[in-house]
């Protein structure tokens, strides 16, 4: 049965709705006397490109505000529409402020630029339509952009990927285990400024990889064009069978000759107003070179034919087996050397094991390696020493040492074997331990007898603690239990206060500090949301957060609102892994990829989540 509607229930509705105008009456005459306005503009920056070069989609929100400086609201996702396949990348975010005065009236403005680098897949017209976006609790409209991309005429110059690229000589097949030098190489041609590497990057989780050496400067000619080319050898080691992504990525700063130039036509003619000069004097860019994508197939040793011996070495070795000396004592211990050199993994190689025998106490040995080459860790000699200990007299055999490697040319393994080295083995030199007391001992007053000791070897005193028994003490208050639990309580409470109340001044003389503390509390509130996120826009748009609160408690510097090289950059000059900064990378070009052009992201949630753990931990 239907409910009726009564006078009292008219009234509450008609004065629902009477305080619904009058807030929003008060919100619009508040936003006039203070005087706010926010503009929108976007735009493709330059708005003509040739077919291979890059432009950016720029969109800039300005507020301006007579009575103060207006505070930004930093945004987070754009609804931008998809046009024609477009390609949407590297979203990074600027901010100005500026305060003018007019007839003696001040003016207040803020503007937030966010740069989005576009890649057009052909030639063709690209227009992003208008849309509306969420800004301040205001419903703000983009206007639309165009984008013209045209073919390169034959008189153009030549484009940024052929003025300086990023390559490396990754080999198509290894096996697990297998470590390999690489050459990575940067390319610059000759009219070129390089003006800074600003970071490095790797995606290769299948594979351990050493950390980036100096560089090496050479010259080469390539395609008829001569570049001045830094060398850095790496050394890789895949660590998961099968196929495996093996990219890298500088970011650097360059000046490119007639990148920069406005006016310069496309097609490679020079517009009006432009001269000779404006290919020399450009300013410098900000690039992202990366590696053509490489996938190195991994294969996993064969199991067939395995020696016993064989404990991981893979390339081409020899072995040479000698001892110190070949005569000592009962108890005395001698050196046994075991080389291992050639080429090959030797940071994967182990000491070869000693057989068990009746004759010999073995121990752990000590390692050394030689290199044949500075900074080649691959090319060299790898010793074991071992300390043998002959437990008996006699002519005693050091048993025979086996090694094995598996040679990747030859898809087989080779085992090494030493003959048995004879010792001999003299009967201990030192007196033996006298087997009852002595009289002399028994006719001493009972206060100077001493007790008997038994001369140890020379391995039993290195391994023997010097053990002398405390004094016995008298009891007094300094042993009471309950005298030491009230002083402890009243030292922490101390130390406590001192604590906090130091804290209190540092966080008002330190902004730095107060600063980190600040990113501290807030990460804490971004970390929880984004792992209770149910769908992928909000996970990611959290992670991004999360990640640059997590870089501002680290290093001290706001990185609130940093791009993903900026954040990069922070990361690994504070020493964080290579490996936490590649998923940093591919976590916010997920996040780009949503925010920006629209792409639906297929990856697994729980892995991400899982990844942005590992970041900050690792942070």
């Amino acid at each position: 049965m239907a409910a009726q509607a009564t006078p009292e229930t008219g009234k509450q509705i008609l004065s629902m709705h009477r305080f619904k105008f009058t807030l929003a009456l008060f919100s619009y005459l508040f936003a006039l006397s203070t005087g706010a306005e926010i503009s929108v503009t976007a735009i493709f920056n330059p708005p003509r490109v040739a077919l291979g070069d890059k432009a950016q989609y720029v969109i800039e929100i300005k507020e301006t505000d007579t009575s103060r400086k207006p505070e930004i609201e930093s945004v987070t996702s754009l609804p931008i529409p998809q046009s024609g396949g477009l390609e949407l990348t590297n979203g990074r975010t600027g901010t100005s402020q500026q305060t003018s005065i007019i007839n003696g009236e001040r003016e207040y403005s803020v503007t937030q630029q966010l740069i989005i680098d576009a890649d057009a897949p052909r030639v063709g017209t690209f227009t992003l339509p208008s849309y509306v976006f969420q800004y301040k609790e205001q419903t703000l409209r983009a206007p639309s952009a165009t984008l013209q991309v045209v073919e390169r005429g034959a008189d153009a110059g030549p484009t940024t990927d052929e003025l300086i690229f990023l390559k490396t000589d990754a080999p198509d097949q290894l096996y697990i285990g297998q470590t390999t030098a690489i050459q990575l190489k940067l390319y610059i041609s000759k009219n070129v400024r390089l003006s800074g590497l600003n970071s490095f990057d790797r995606n290769a989780d299948g594979f351990t990889i050493s950390e980036l050496p100096d560089s090496q400067e050479t010259s080469e000619i390539v395609n008829g064009r001569s570049y001045r080319v830094l060398n850095w050898t790496l050394t890789i080691t895949p660590i998961q069978t099968g196929p495996q992504d093996l990219n890298f990525q500088f970011t650097v700063s360059a000046s490119l000759p007639g990148q920069n130039n406005r006016s310069r036509d496309p097609l490679g003619g020079r517009g009006f107003g432009s001269s000779l000069f404006d290919d020399f004097f450009t300013r410098s860019e900000r690039l992202t070179l990366n590696t053509e994508p490489t996938t190195v197939e991994v294969l996993a040793l064969p199991t067939a034919d395995e020696p016993a011996s064989f404990t991981g070495a893979i390339g081409d070795f020899a072995m040479q087996v000698y001892t110190d000396r070949n005569q000592t004592q009962a108890g005395e211990p001698i050196m046994l050397s075991v080389e291992i050199s050639g080429s090959g993994n030797f940071d994967r190689i182990n000491g070869p094991t000693i057989p068990e025998t009746a004759d010999w106490r073995s121990y752990e040995p000590e390692s050394n390696f030689q290199s044949r080459a500075a900074g080649n860790t691959l090319l060299g000699t790898k010793r074991f020493d071992y300390v043998m200990i002959p437990k008996q007299a006699g002519i005693l055999e050091i048993p025979e040492i086996r090694f094995a490697y598996f040679e990747p040319e030859t898809e087989r393994y080779t085992q090494l074997s030493s003959p048995t080295i004879e010792i001999e083995v003299s009967p201990s030199g030192r007196p033996a331990a006298p087997s009852g007391p002595s009289t002399q001992t028994a006719q001493l007053p009972s206060s100077e007898i001493l007790p008997l000791q038994q001369e140890l070897t020379v391995e039993e005193a290195l391994l023997t603690l010097d053990y002398r028994p405390s004094s016995s003490h008298q009891t007094s208050h300094w042993n009471s239990p309950r005298f030491w639990s009230i002083n402890t309580v009243i030292a922490v409470g101390l130390v406590a206060t001192g604590l906090v109340l130091r804290r209190k001044r540092r966080l008002k003389e330190d902004p730095t500090y107060a600063d980190q503390q600040s990113a501290k509390q807030e990460l804490r509130t971004t970390k929880a949301a984004a792992q209770k996120a149910k769908v992928a826009e909000d996970f990611y748009a959290q992670t991004q957060s999360a990640i640059r609160l997590a870089v501002t408690y680290r290093t001290g510097e706001n990185h609130r609102t940093a791009n993903i090289d900026t954040l990069c950059e922070a990361m690994l000059n504070t020493g964080i892994s290579e490996r936490a900064i590649s998923q940093t990378r591919r976590l916010f070009a997920t996040a780009d990829a949503l925010r920006f052009a629209g792409k639906e992201s297929n990856s697994d949630l729980a892995k991400a989540k899982s990844e942005l753990e590992g970041i900050l931990k690792a942070l």
